[in-house]
C-alpha cells in the first residue's frame, strides 16, 4: 500500500469531516467495527489489489462529482463506480454527471447546484423517501395498500418512524386510540413473510435506472425482523424473485419516485403472494454479511448496469 497517496489522503479528510456530521447517528459497537474492517478491505481490493483498473493516460473517461455530501466505500455507489470507467472528482462544475447524495429523508439540494450547471444529473427527483410518501406512491403504482389508518385497521400492523434510517419498526395491534397515534410515524399493514416458519425474509432489491441489478434475499430472526442483522442472505437475479409484471411495476415505481440509483426493500406476503414495498433508501450500503467474493460479483454486475443504462452524454 503506497505511503502517499494524496487521493486517499484527500478522501479520508471528506470522509472524517462527514463523520463529524453523522457521528450522533452511528452505533459503536462490535458490528461497527467489524463492518468498518470489511469497508476497509473493499476499499485496498479496489485501490491498490487486484480490483483496482487499469486505464491509459489519454483514455476518455465520464466524470462523476457527488453533491452535497461526498461518498465512501461504505455505500453501494461507490462500490459500483469502481466497476466502471467513470471518473469520481470533486468538481461539480467540472463533471458530466453530478449525483444528488444527500442521507436525508427530504431533499431539495440539487436546487443548491449553479445555475449554469450542464452536468447531467442523477437522484435529484429523489426529493422525499419519507414511509408515509413512498406508500402512497406504492398504492398508486400496485394498485392495492400497505399504509393503513391505525384507528380503524382490525390486525397487526407495523409501527415505525416515518424519517429514512431509523430501524425503529415495532409490532402492533390495531386498532388503536387517536391518541396513540405518533404524527412523526407510518403506519403499514404487517407482511407476514415467514415462509419456512422459522424466519422473517425480505428482500432488498439494487435498482439501477428502474432495473433490478440484483436482490438480496435477507433471512432474519422474528426478533431482529427490524434490525440490520441476518441470519443469512443470498443474493439472485431479478428473474429468480420477481415476475415480468412485477418487474415492471417496480420500474413504474422508481420512475415515480425518481430513484435513479439506490435500494428498495420489499416484502412478499405468504397469504396472498403479493410484494409490498415497505422502504427506499437512495444512500444504500451494502450487505456486509456477504462472503467477499459474492461481494465483488455482486458489485461487478451492478457496476456493468449502470454503465449500460447510464444517460448518454449529449455531443459538444
Amino acid at each position: 500500500m503506497p505511503g502517499k497517496d494524496n487521493t486517499a489522503i484527500n478522501m479520508i479528510r471528506k470522509w472524517l469531516n462527514y463523520y463529524n456530521q453523522i457521528k450522533d447517528r452511528l452505533h459503536i459497537d462490535r458490528a461497527f467495527f467489524s463492518d468498518a474492517k470489511t469497508v476497509l478491505r473493499f476499499y485496498a481490493h479496489y485501490k491498490w489489489g487486484s480490483g483496482k483498473q487499469k486505464f491509459a493516460a489519454n483514455e476518455a473517461r465520464p466524470k462523476i462529482a457527488f453533491f452535497p455530501q461526498p461518498v465512501g466505500p461504505w455505500y453501494n455507489i461507490w462500490l459500483t463506480l469502481q466497476n466502471t470507467k467513470l471518473e469520481t472528482i470533486d468538481s461539480v462544475s467540472e463533471a458530466d454527471y453530478v449525483f444528488i447524495f444527500d442521507d436525508a429523508t427530504y431533499s431539495n439540494a440539487a436546487n443548491y447546484l449553479p445555475k449554469d450547471n450542464k452536468a447531467i444529473l442523477i437522484n435529484d427527483q429523489a426529493t422525499d423517501i419519507s414511509k408515509s410518501y413512498i406508500s402512497r406512491v406504492f398504492e398508486q403504482i400496485f394498485g392495492y395498500e400497505i399504509e393503513i389508518d391505525p384507528t380503524t385497521y382490525k390486525g397487526r400492523a407495523v409501527e415505525k418512524s416515518d424519517e429514512n434510517g431509523t430501524h425503529d419498526g415495532r409490532l402492533i395491534t390495531c386498532p388503536i386510540p387517536k391518541e396513540k397515534v405518533r404524527p412523526d410515524c407510518c403506519y403499514q399493514k404487517f407482511i407476514d413473510s415467514a415462509f419456512t416458519g422459522k424466519t422473517s425474509e425480505d428482500l432488498r432489491i439494487l435498482c439501477v435506472f428502474g432495473e433490478v441489478a440484483a436482490v438480496y434475499h435477507k433471512h432474519k430472526a422474528f426478533d431482529k425482523r427490524f434490525s440490520t442483522t441476518y441470519l443469512n442472505t443470498t443474493v439472485h437475479p431479478a428473474e429468480d424473485r420477481f415476475s415480468a409484471k412485477e418487474l415492471d411495476l417496480i420500474k413504474n415505481y422508481c420512475d415515480s419516485i425518481g430513484l435513479d440509483f439506490g435500494a428498495i426493500d420489499v416484502m412478499r406476503d405468504k397469504h396472498d403472494n403479493k410484494i409490498y414495498i415497505v422502504d427506499v433508501n437512495k444512500t444504500c450500503m451494502p450487505v456486509m454479511s456477504l462472503p467477499y467474493a459474492v461481494q465483488y460479483q455482486s458489485m461487478a454486475k451492478i457496476g456493468a448496469m449502470f454503465e449500460r443504462y447510464l444517460p448518454p452524454l449529449k455531443p459538444n
